[in-house]
């Protein structure tokens, strides 16, 4: 099979350009797009720019208030403080999953928290209809636009009666059916690449942007890729069509199936498969947990007693008063270790259920490529859902760090005359801030293979099978 641009193939693929500026086809698409791409572009920049604004002024405020602190180590981890999930520049064009999943991560002592503070939770209508962005149109409404235009390709040659002109004048079946799909990939490549390029240009301008090019040049090529996957599908849809109207209805049912109801039929899937554990349980086992014991240990009274005997003996003491530390910050940290223990015990179950879902999605996206596509492109813009367990992982991280650096402080600190002790400001000063440590994209590519491979293997089926088809079909 050879799909070099031979003479007949480039005349074929210059008289659709021609058809297409004399019937205003590319003019009346373009406007279109670009119209819904600015208005976009505009919503997505002002949502962008506030979320980004509030995130900056609470971190400040609550950094501010953190630092300011002249009290009791412990009453400050009883204070704690807040972080957020930080955005990066891709996260404008796919939020992904970040306005349903949580924003924010409560640092406290004695308890672990969730992310939470979803965008979702005070928008009803972003919950039930998602937020109108650019990696939303580039999805749904390019693929639409290029099924109806692709799908309609070869029936309007045999309806118009240019079909039969055509093979007179010694033109294969295979070479007009290739100058259909090379026209109209070109037709959206042109659409889409000016958008692509703006895109990049404001990456490599804006601060920390170029961090980004790599994920971008990957999000480029899997959509380039995907649209070439569609316009195979479209032409091959009207390869076997006899009319134009089956054609349209055939490829409209396609985009509806594959685009919109899969996904979510997926999705409640593998919520019905691999079910989650509900929030109100999980806390309970925690709560359980820390009282009673995990794999045979004691439960919290007995716990606490083992402990400051293994203290006494270790500092050769016959009460707590004689201790040279702060008993009370040692057993608040012990109690703590023992929490954060119980805690990802538990949490080891719901991440394990986590895996079994993104494994069945990923899996799934073998059979769908838009739920591949749309995977790719959440994680390449870091909005996919191994991203916020990244985020979570390390806030849980900093946040255990901070309390066990507030409970060492008490400790170090020994009650004089039963005055608590109170830490000044230099010392609450001196605690690091929490960074976000983006993951490296070798490791989120590695993730998405699956994904990238079944687009890849989709249009090198739908490749072959137009090559194939097209020598019977179209007589």
């Amino acid at each position: 099979m050879s799909l070099n641009l031979s003479t007949p193939l480039r005349s074929l693929v210059w008289k659709e350009f021609r058809l297409a500026y004399r019937d205003r086809i590319m003019s009346t698409l373009a406007v279109i797009v670009y119209t819904l791409f600015a208005v976009s572009s505009l919503l997505t920049v002002f949502q962008y720019q506030q979320d980004q604004q509030s995130r900056q002024q609470s971190n400040a405020k609550f950094r501010a208030q953190f630092k300011a602190q002249h009290t009791n180590p412990h009453d400050a981890a009883h204070f704690g403080t807040y972080l957020f999930k930080p955005l990066n520049l891709l996260s404008a064009f796919d939020p992904g999953l970040n306005d349903y999943f949580g924003t924010t991560y409560r640092v406290e002592a004695h308890v672990q928290h969730e992310v939470d503070y979803s965008n979702a939770e005070s928008n009803d209508a972003l919950m039930r209809f998602g937020s109108f962005t650019l990696a939303l149109i580039m999805q749904l409404l390019i693929p639409l636009l290029l099924f109806f235009i692709s799908s309609s390709s070869l029936t309007f040659e045999r309806e118009s009666g240019t079909f039969k002109m055509l093979m007179a004048q010694g033109i294969k079946p295979t070479e007009l059916v290739w100058g259909k799909v090379f026209a109209n990939y070109l037709f959206v490549v042109l659409l889409v690449l000016p958008i692509f390029i703006l895109l990049l240009l404001f990456l490599l301008f804006a601060p920390s942007g170029t961090l980004l090019i790599g994920r971008f040049l990957i999000i480029t090529a899997g959509y380039l890729l995907f649209y070439l996957l569609v316009t195979l599908a479209g032409v091959l849809v009207s390869v076997w069509s006899k009319r134009s109207g089956t054609a349209v209805m055939i490829v409209l049912n396609l985009w509806l199936f594959s685009g919109v109801l899969l996904p979510k039929i997926a999705t409640g899937l593998a919520d019905q498969r691999y079910p989650l554990m509900s929030r109100a349980a999980f806390k309970d086992h925690i709560k359980v947990g820390f009282l009673k014991g995990i794999n045979g240990d004691p439960p919290y009274q007995e716990r606490a007693e083992i402990y400051l005997k293994s203290l006494l003996k270790k500092y050769k003491a016959d009460s707590a008063a004689q201790l040279p530390v702060n008993v009370d910050g040692l057993i608040l940290q012990y109690n703590e270790d023992y929490q954060n223990k119980v805690f990802d015990h538990y949490y080891a179950e719901l991440e394990q259920t986590f895996n079994q879902q993104q494994f069945f999605l990923n899996n799934a996206g073998l059979l769908n490529p838009f739920i591949s596509l749309k995977r790719l492109s959440m994680a390449m813009s870091g909005t996919d859902f191994y991203h916020h367990q990244d985020f979570f992982r390390q806030a849980k991280k900093y946040r255990n760090g901070l309390i066990r650096d507030l409970n060492l402080e008490l400790a170090s600190h020994p009650q004089k005359h039963q005055e608590a002790y109170i830490a000044d400001p230099e010392f609450f000063r001196q605690l690091k801030d929490f960074q976000y440590d983006f993951p490296a994209l070798y490791r989120v590519a590695g993730m998405q293979k699956t994904g990238i491979i079944s687009i890849c293997c989709w249009v090198l089926l739908l490749a072959l099978s137009l090559h194939f088809v097209s020598k019977s079909s179209l007589f």
